[in-house]
């Protein structure tokens, strides 16, 4: 299915042309079939970002981090946000071509073209945890372009943000957007934008103003998208996380309103905030918000991506630039490349780099638990499952999974 991980051993450096550096924004507008990591409460942390990048994901995001907080207190920055200068891959990705890409849905040979490209996505080496070079930095997966449409483009990290004033967010946003120096001594820009949480459905989110709550204060969300503008200068990216509205009017309003005030893209999540997650996303509502949007702004969908055929039907079905994965991701981190490459669950090399990137980057162990047992919950039976919740330590689940000869 893929090629062998020492296939990496080959890459000369010298023969890679530097990434292109892109901003969110140009991405979704110049790539195709962007793939997004979700925003996951306590989850989206640095070693599973760096896994979930490892994988044809090509922008990530942060935890949802409360700016009050994080802009007063020391504690709550260092155990809300670390950063590498490794963690954002680098891909080849393809160029968007808007009069090919017209003509090749209008002919219907855009499934064709997506099974083209995962297919060998599916041929390219397998990614391992050291896919790193000392001058070059993060490496593809291969040095050989896919084709003459594509271009090697680094990732994207985002830090989502939620808050219920501007002033609080853009002092938040100049803490983390403040380049600092690595252990080599280069500048190394922490996060290349924000993105505004307007759809935590949390009762207590709701309560406390931000989140869902500001849904329906389209006044206060353009006030923060122009609050970090005007402090971080009007060429800094601001997205903006929404949750669709019963009443759909409401949501066309917060989608103009956040575009004249300077947002960069949108990303809509089918659901209300009333709807449990177990209720299916309303994908004529995202194209509801795309529409809203006139094109002015690239536009993302959230919800029910777990499979292949979610993503293409929630492209084709509401003209979204790039789709964004959270629970399918949690469970499956690969799947925005194994999913297309065959895989039913997690492959074992991905959990074998997980256990190492979590070695390398440290993580408190409930979190490297609660990971794992993501990954592995469509191997176990009942038994094992018990056995393996009984585990308490980072090295009783290593000891666990060489006996399940993983490689670690």
């Amino acid at each position: 299915m893929a090629n062998d991980v020492s296939e990496l051993a080959s890459i000369d450096v010298n023969e890679l042309p530097r990434p292109a550096s892109l901003t969110p924004r140009q991405m979704l507008e110049e790539r195709e079939d962007v793939n997004i990591l979700a925003p996951l409460v306590r989850c989206s942390k640095l070693p599973f970002r760096h896994l979930a990048s490892m994988y044809e994901t090509h922008i990530t995001h942060t935890p949802m981090i409360l700016a009050e907080e994080f802009s007063r207190s020391q504690i709550a920055r260092t155990a809300d946000f670390s950063t590498s200068r490794y963690e954002r891959g680098v891909y080849w990705m393809r160029e968007r071509n808007r009069k090919r890409r017209k003509l090749e849905d209008e002919d219907g040979d855009s499934v064709a073209r997506d099974q083209a490209y995962f297919s060998d996505l599916a041929a390219r080496p397998l990614p391992c945890a050291n896919q790193i070079d000392a001058t070059y930095g993060r490496l593809p997966a291969t040095v050989q372009s896919p084709g003459e449409d594509y271009v090697l483009t680094r990732g994207i990290l985002l830090a989502q943000f939620a808050s219920p004033n501007g002033k609080a967010l853009a002092d938040a946003v100049e803490l983390i957007s403040t380049p600092v120096a690595d252990t080599e001594g280069e500048s190394l820009r922490l996060v290349d934008g924000i993105d505004l949480n307007c759809g935590c459905p949390q009762p207590w989110a709701y309560a406390s103003g931000i989140g869902s709550g500001l849904l329906r204060k389209p006044e206060i969300v353009a006030d923060m998208v122009r609050a970090v503008k005007d402090r971080m200068g009007w060429n800094y990216d601001v997205s903006v996380k929404i949750r669709v509205d019963t009443d759909l009017k409401l949501t066309e309003r917060l989608v103009q309103t956040a575009i004249h005030a300077g947002a960069n893209h949108l990303t809509i999540h089918g659901r209300t905030r009333h709807q449990a997650s177990t209720q299916a996303v309303s994908l004529p509502s995202i194209k509801f918000a795309v529409d809203a949007a006139k094109g002015e702004v690239p536009c993302v969908g959230n919800g029910d991506i777990w499979e292949l055929e979610d993503v293409r039907t929630m492209r084709n079905e509401t003209g979204v630039r790039g789709v964004m994965a959270a629970r399918g991701l949690l469970a499956n981190p690969v799947s925005s490349r194994a999913l297309f490459a065959g895989y039913t669950s997690t492959p074992k090399h991905a959990v074998e780099n997980f256990v190492k990137l979590t070695m390398d980057y440290s993580l408190i162990y409930p979190l490297f638990h609660r990971h794992v047992s993501y990954m592995l919950e469509g191997t176990m039976n009942k038994y094992e499952r018990l056995y393996f919740n009984s585990l308490d330590s980072h090295v009783a689940v290593v000891d666990y999974m060489r006996l399940r000869r993983l490689s670690l």
